[in-house]
């Protein structure tokens, strides 16, 4: 399991409950009971065949190790990653010259490597997902990377 499939499984997950392609029919079985179905747009029944061919689907790839990236996804993200560390050391050299070092100031010191891999995580594998998705995945991920390494400074200055 690489980095990139959890991505796009994670990713999709938030994408699909950001924008639910979802609506209500209603069949009724042979004892004339009206039931309602939660189905796709598009789509009256998704039948086993379909099913199967979209496990088979999701099994290949991810017997392939997840998506795959381009050089230019590659680069996108070094770059992204790079100028994320830059700004990142400047707001911690410019926060610690007026904060000292106060716990939040000094978890935006510790959160700067996570989020550096989190930043290239975004633009190489969230770039195609809408943007709801990649604000609801990146800025998740980098608030909860810091509020950890907040409450961990915190817990350190009081023992």
């Amino acid at each position: 399991m690489s980095l990139g499939m959890v991505m796009d499984v994670f990713a999709g997950a938030v994408d699909a409950w950001l924008h639910p392609q979802v609506v209500h029919a209603q069949t009724s079985h042979p004892q004339n009971h009206v039931v309602e179905h939660e189905v796709a747009k598009g789509e009256e029944t998704m039948t086993n065949e379909a099913t199967n061919q979209m496990a088979n689907a999701m099994i290949k790839r991810c017997a392939a190790g997840g998506p795959k990236l381009s050089q230019r996804d590659q680069i996108v993200g070094s770059v992204t990653m790079v100028v994320g560390a830059l700004v990142l050391a400047v707001a911690y050299i410019v926060l610690t010259w007026k904060y000292h070092s106060a716990p939040a100031v000094q978890a935006l010191g510790y959160s700067a490597v996570p989020a550096m891999f989190q930043l290239y995580a975004h633009a190489a594998y969230l770039r195609r997902r809408p943007m709801s998705t990649q604000v609801v995945v990146t800025g998740g991920a980098l608030a909860f990377i810091y509020l950890i390494m907040w409450g961990a400074c915190e817990v350190a200055v009081r023992l």
